[in-house]
């Protein structure tokens, strides 16, 4: 990737693409998680009181969350040999690995969002619980958050596969260097066989 195609040279300044991308803060997810919050809250609170009824959350959503943290888990159990270098196992290509790093940080971004929204949700379904569709709701709303956490811990832990441990690198970076086209350290670069 050319950086100034994807703007991270700005003209006038010295900061430049390093190839690193730092590993994900819990402050991050859980203001995503909180800004999320708000909002599910707000809009739940305003569909009963405008609309006068419960915001629908349907079973679906629970169940796509979980199928997303179960194809999460999936794939991180999948690269996990290849990205630790286990012996008997081929290496990941750099591009699939930073690819990888890319979908954890996405997903645990994703998952916070989720668990956020949903237990903004919640809160508003737990105020009316004696309420039989506020219930069903609460059932549906505590699901897809839960699942949303599965999100997050299952993209943190992928995202702690990813990282490449050197003498030169630092534990706080994650080495995305085989996205530049060049090889990537201990890789070796693509030929082309046209």
């Amino acid at each position: 990737l050319d950086p100034a195609a994807v703007g991270l040279r700005q003209s006038g300044s010295d900061r430049s693409y390093s190839g690193r991308v730092t590993p994900t803060r819990i402050r991050l997810l859980m203001l995503i998680a909180l800004v999320a919050g708000v909002v599910g809250w707000a809009l739940a609170t305003l569909a009963d009181s405008v609309a006068g009824r419960y915001l629908p959350v349907p079973l679906s959503a629970a169940v796509a969350v979980w199928m997303l943290a179960l194809g999460l888990g999936m794939w991180a159990l999948i690269v996990r040999p290849r990205l630790s270098g286990r012996p008997e196992t081929a290496p990941l290509p750099p591009l699939v690995a930073a690819r990888t790093a890319a979908l954890a940080l996405a997903a645990s971004r994703v998952g916070a969002g989720v668990v956020g929204f949903y237990v903004g949700v919640l809160l508003v379904f737990v105020a009316d619980l004696p309420v039989p569709a506020a219930q069903s709701g609460s059932l549906t709303s505590g699901a897809t958050a839960v699942g949303g956490l599965v999100i997050v811990a299952v993209a943190l832990w992928l995202e702690h596969l990813c990282r490449i441990k050197g003498d030169d690198d630092d534990e706080r970076n994650v080495d995305l260097r085989g996205l530049s086209g060049g090889p990537a350290p201990g890789g070796t670069e693509r030929t082309s066989s046209r």
